[in-house]
């Protein structure tokens, strides 16, 4: 990629849902007030660009449904509880981080809260385009990311060798 472009942040997606045990009340609780906050400062150690938690409790999904049908839209609405994002530039700050013993342990504990059937996983690279309500990343009524092909070259974020292997 030139100096002149942007530099490219990837996302990984994971979306499951909780446990049937658990109520939406006692999932949201332990996911905010330990598993957040825990989380947070593990991600943070190992130069995570962002983590984020996203809620999609019915009451929301039954929002986008009703809109989903004035609409006409056709769309298939989600109907995960959650979703964890992982932002970063390069898999060995993913790898530090799901190598880590405490994030390890961190994952034991929300065994109990999370159902991990049919869990969804995705990965690609976000593009900002406006932030904070002001237009970023466009330059003479053009994008400052890289081309397709950088883009979409993952191997550029792929550890260096003996870099260690994990997955979130």
């Amino acid at each position: 990629m030139s100096t002149d472009t942007t530099q490219r942040l990837l996302r990984l997606s994971i979306s499951f849902y909780r446990n049937p045990d658990k109520t939406g009340a006692e999932a949201y609780e332990f996911a905010t007030n330990t598993r957040a906050v825990q989380a947070a400062k593990i991600n943070a150690k190992h130069g995570i660009y962002a983590y984020v938690q996203y809620f999609s409790p019915e009451s929301t999904r039954g929002a986008i449904e009703g809109m989903n049908k004035r609409l006409n839209r056709g769309w298939v609405v989600d109907d995960h509880d959650m979703t964890v994002e992982f932002y970063f530039r390069s898999f060995e700050e993913l790898n530090k981080v799901t190598n880590d013993p405490d994030f390890q342990a961190l994952q034991a504990k929300e065994e109990p809260y999370v159902n991990r059937k049919n869990t969804v996983v995705s990965l690609g690279w976000v593009e900002t385009y406006v932030e904070n309500g002001k237009v970023v990343n466009i330059r003479d009524d053009k994008s400052t990311f890289g081309t397709w092909e950088e883009s979409s070259d993952i191997s550029t974020a792929m550890p260096r060798q003996g870099g260690g292997s994990g997955s979130a």
